[in-house]
């Protein structure tokens, strides 16, 4: 494969995959230390207006993000780390 793959064609082939859509299951155990980082990965990527980022929500919709930014958001309660996450970002945030 040469490096110069149109990454689009990429992404609408692996989304148009059987199953893409099934909801699966996990059972994982992960640091809270990670989970701060994955939570802070998932919605600054997100939140990103830059080409890039835009390019990706498009391919998966805003479905797929809203559905992801739920899934951080319940992982963050479980771990009992929303408030922390909370104030994490009011430093981010501008007032």
């Amino acid at each position: 494969m040469g490096s110069n793959i149109n990454i689009s064609l990429v992404y609408e082939t692996l989304l148009a995959s059987p199953g893409m859509n099934d909801h699966i299951k996990l059972d994982m155990r992960v640091s809270r230390k990670s989970l701060l980082l994955l939570a802070a990965c998932v919605e600054s990527q997100i939140k990103h207006t830059n080409t890039a980022s835009a390019d990706l929500q498009n391919y998966f919709g805003e479905e797929t993000a809203q559905e992801t930014e739920k899934l951080i958001t319940e992982c963050l309660a479980k771990a009992e780390l929303t408030t922390l996450h909370n104030k994490l970002k009011s430093f981010q945030d501008p007032a």
